[in-house]
């Protein structure tokens, strides 16, 4: 996947689609695969057009929601998907007062754009003056069709980035599961702690966050991915009530891996996010918070098992049908 700050002139039949694409959820994930395949259908060219900052950033920063992914996350995804060209454009005060037509001039027509995918709920140009029947009329004056993208419902559920916004920030980690259509992922540097967890008998990875999102404080089933290799183990986020009264801006974010001794002190690593076990708590004392600790992991174990038999079964299902084609093929 290419990735540049101007789309490049001279791509065979360029179709796009825009938005900011936060999360790359199941629903995103529906729009670009429609995408991919029309590009495919005309041998053309896939381009998503995306903005950095986030435009609310520079608009109205009070009220900017806090991003899921990194731009690393975002792009490793779109690369995944298929996508050929990602436009990351500057979104500036410049760009904000840019008029519905002045827009679609100079970012869709001048740059030859053939086809673009976007929502009904779509809104452009200064004071979002221009929607989904105002970029329709601009391309057929501009030679560009404009196709629309219905809305995407999973259980009833409208899925969109500030549904899972909120379901991360009330802990509801198993909605945005299926949601994202993965689990939620936070990446960071492994930085180093106080060691209490180790006098107990867990210790942990203490994690830096990249991430403007972590989930609500509380306990989690979670998986580490490190150097390629996941190890499942429990996260704890929030400000360890029982043993430090020292006031913090923002929680902790340690986590006891299974299967994993040895020093990561400054490498880089993601932690997925599974179910919340409960929420976080002030015990009377170390002992009891050692016994809340012990049901804690036993109850991460047991969640870490299933999950495996689980994958194990999809996977010789997945190998079943797939010797079922090679031989249908051969006949």
């Amino acid at each position: 996947m290419q990735i540049v700050e101007d789309l490049p002139q001279g791509l065979s039949y360029p179709i796009m689609t825009i938005g900011v694409f936060d999360g790359l959820h199941f629903g995103h994930q529906e729009i670009l695969r429609r995408l991919v395949a029309r590009a495919t259908e005309k041998n053309g060219t896939s381009v998503l057009l995306t903005f950095t900052p986030h435009p609310q950033k520079i608009i109205s920063p009070v009220d900017a929601p806090p991003l899921l992914q990194t731009f690393s996350q975002k792009a490793e995804m779109l690369s995944g998907l298929g996508i050929d060209v990602m436009v990351r454009l500057p979104f500036t005060r410049k760009l904000s007062l840019y008029s519905p037509e002045q827009f679609a001039k100079k970012i869709l027509h001048c740059h030859g754009i053939r086809e673009v995918y976007v929502g009904r709920n779509f809104r452009f140009g200064h004071r979002r003056k221009g929607d989904f029947h105002t970029l329709g009329k601009l391309g057929r004056e501009s030679h560009f069709s404009v196709h629309p993208i219905e809305p995407v419902r999973l259980r009833g559920i409208h899925v969109s980035s500030t549904t899972i916004r909120q379901a991360l920030k009330e802990g509801l980690t198993s909605l945005a599961r299926r949601l994202l259509d993965r689990p939620y992922q936070i990446r960071g540097t492994v930085v180093r702690g106080s060691g209490r967890g180790s006098t107990i008998g867990y210790p942990t990875v203490n994690l830096d966050p990249e991430n403007e999102l972590v989930p609500a404080t509380g306990v989690y089933v979670t998986r580490a991915l490190v150097d390629g290799v996941a190890h499942w183990g429990g996260t704890n986020i929030g400000y360890r009530p029982t043993v430090d009264s020292r006031h913090r801006n923002r929680p902790l974010v340690e986590s006891h891996l299974f299967n994993l001794d040895r020093n990561l002190y400054g490498k880089s690593i993601g932690l997925e996010f599974f179910f919340r076990l409960r929420s976080e708590k002030k015990f009377d004392g170390v002992e009891s918070l050692k016994q809340q600790i012990d049901r804690d992991i036993l109850l991460v174990r047991k969640y870490a098992a299933r999950a495996q038999i689980l994958s194990n079964s999809h996977a010789l299902e997945l190998s079943r049908r797939e010797s079922r084609v090679s031989h249908q093929r051969r006949s």
